[in-house]
């Protein structure tokens, strides 16, 4: 199931071709083969000699680490009081390694619910109690009936899913996530849906992306925060456990800032380069400490956190794959997927992406390898999918998912409208 609706909330693709990771990306058109004149004639991946990487300039291998730059500013936020919590951290749970709820509470007295928290929308959703007939009780559903602080809207939605789609009215009441409780909370109450969250204990989403003025003017869960006066400014945190590690830390959601907890160095911030998006510029991608450089013309990167892998163009992601030395799988669906050998993933290197002009991210190969256990055979994927076809966002488009943020500690600032990275501590 793959959640690309209409008003741009996220979360995992789930098929039903195959078992396991394959879930993400087997869904789609046939694989078409690999045209070698297709791939020469996009490529931008070139091996760089030693000559040449004599005369490059080191410099701009070097993170810019001016201190306006790695830290935060104050909030533009005037409201916030001085009894505002700095911030507060929710713990994540993982489901099916592709993703990872938190729990709420509605109303009075509370109902909890296990949700989705969703960076890449606004709207705030949950099964209600009064849904249609034709829909299972498999989730929790909320109760307005059983809330004395409930008030209801009647003004009704609905948000289209490639999967289904979800529809209801919109209701007010107070929700309480990690101790802090937001008055008169406007949330949908979902009355006829199709189960997208099947056989996991996920009941809705929660929205805290930016608000589409074009679709919404009501303020999601995140920014009433800031405007009762219970966060400082309208800022998150994301930290993503390690995939096949045990103990340690667990996946955390932080809300008003960042929990030097999850995250070593400085932070590396870029401007974002839309208005209602977590998309930025990308200048280059580089392996081998410079050997191989791909030059990503006009490419803008968008970071998806209930997307699993990282999808890019068909031709440059082949490249980077064949120089990592993964070999393309017969596997049809709307992605290219790329097999390691599992015995060569500990010795593979780092993939590093330029932005702003020099500012590197490296992603370490225990992220961008993901090993999946089918039939009892150990099977090493590459998080690298080359994307078939063109869609709307355009052909130099990428989006960087769970495998490229559990490198990172994310801080996404919706009040100075940037996106900042810094090394995660596993």
């Amino acid at each position: 199931m793959h959640l690309f609706p209409a008003v741009v909330l996220t979360t995992t693709l789930v098929s039903s071709c195959t078992a396991g990771v394959l879930n993400t990306f087997c869904r789609g058109a046939h694989r078409p083969g690999v045209n070698v004149k297709t791939i020469r004639a996009h490529q931008r991946l070139y091996h760089v000699n030693a000559a040449w990487r004599q005369n490059f300039e080191r410099g701009s291998r070097r993170p810019f680490k001016s201190r306006a730059e790695q830290t935060p500013p104050k909030s533009k936020y005037s409201h916030a009081s001085k009894s505002s919590v700095m911030s507060t951290n929710i713990k994540l749970k993982n489901v099916n390694n592709s993703m990872h709820y938190g729990t709420i509470s509605i109303g009075t007295p509370g109902q909890e619910f296990n949700v989705i928290f969703d960076i890449g929308s606004s709207l705030m959703w949950i099964p209600s109690s009064h849904h249609e007939p034709n829909n299972e009780e498999i989730h929790r559903q909320y109760n307005s009936d059983s809330s004395s602080t409930y008030r209801k809207n009647f003004k009704p939605f609905t948000i289209s899913y490639n999967s289904g789609v979800v529809s209801g009215y919109f209701g007010q009441d107070r929700v309480t996530v990690a101790g802090l409780t937001v008055e008169k909370q406007m949330f949908g109450e979902a009355v006829t849906f199709d189960d997208m969250f099947e056989d996991t204990s996920i009941d809705g989403i929660v929205g805290l992306g930016f608000r589409n003025k074009s679709r919404s003017k009501k303020n999601n869960l995140l920014d009433n925060m800031v405007s009762q006066g219970l966060l400082q400014a309208p800022v998150f945190s994301l930290y993503l456990k390690r995939l096949g590690t045990d103990g340690g830390r667990e996946s955390h959601l932080t809300l008003g800032g960042a929990n030097p907890h999850f995250f070593r160095g400085d932070f590396i911030f870029t401007d974002l380069t839309e208005p209602d998006k977590w998309r930025f510029k990308i200048d280059r991608i580089e392996m081998l400490n410079g050997a191989y450089i791909l030059w990503v013309s006009e490419g803008e990167v968008e970071v998806r956190s209930n997307f699993a892998m990282i999808e890019g163009p068909y031709a440059e992601v082949h490249l980077i794959n064949k120089k990592l030395g993964a070999t393309l799988m017969d596997v049809p669906g709307m992605y290219s997927v790329y097999e390691f050998n599992c015995s060569e993933v500990d010795s593979l290197p780092d993939v590093d992406f330029f932005i702003d002009y020099g500012k590197i991210l490296s992603l370490s190969s225990k992220d961008y390898v993901v090993k999946e256990q089918t039939f009892g055979k150990t099977i090493c994927y590459s998080a690298f999918l080359g994307r078939k076809r063109v869609t709307k966002d355009g052909e130099n488009y990428w989006r960087l998912g769970q495998a490229f943020l559990r490198s990172f500690y994310t801080y996404f600032d919706k009040d100075n409208h940037r996106i900042g990275f810094a090394k995660a501590k596993h």
